[in-house]
């Protein structure tokens, strides 16, 4: 079977648009999809959203993240038209005091997280080597045991893969 075979959608009418009247004029659910308006606003009150909390979360002082969320929304500003004023817009009505919140709960939770690890590191540095010096102690003060133990485990998978 050389042939490429297409049916179409179910239900699709050829020439007929989803969203678009018989004239070709956009019905409301159109002109609400295609609006670039309003994805404009979207976008920008996101955007404001985000740079709020960044500037409530790294201070004044431009940390890597903001940084790269500041070039950014610099490119948006200008590629798309009428975005800047929308973000300002969109930054005036933010709730700065949410965002704050928000930031405090976020530097705990990443404070907590960063002490345990670090924690865990020095334990692990202080536990390891006497894990391997009491290993080797029990090793030594048992070392005909543990060997005739090992002995025998190996002699057993040695007899096993020679079947």
């Amino acid at each position: 079977m050389n042939e490429i075979r297409h049916y179409g959608i179910k239900g699709q009418r050829w020439g007929v648009r989803r969203f678009q009247n018989d004239d070709g004029s956009l019905t409301t659910k159109g002109q609400n999809r295609y609006s670039n308006e309003k994805k404009v606003d979207k976008l920008a009150s996101k955007d404001a959203q985000r740079f709020a909390d960044a500037k409530m979360f790294y201070g004044k002082t431009a940390g890597t993240k903001r940084k790269l969320l500041k070039a950014e929304l610099d490119k948006k500003k200008k590629t798309i038209s009428g975005y800047e004023d929308k973000f300002n817009n969109s930054l005036d009505n933010v709730d700065y005091a949410k965002s704050a919140k928000k930031a405090v709960a976020k530097r705990k939770k990443m404070d907590v997280t960063y002490r345990t690890r670090i924690t865990t590191k020095q334990i692990l540095g202080i536990t390891g080597p006497l894990t391997v010096a009491a290993g080797s102690a029990l090793y030594y003060a048992n070392k005909q045991k543990v060997d005739a133990f090992v002995l025998s485990k190996i002699n057993t998978v040695v007899y096993i893969l020679r079947k």
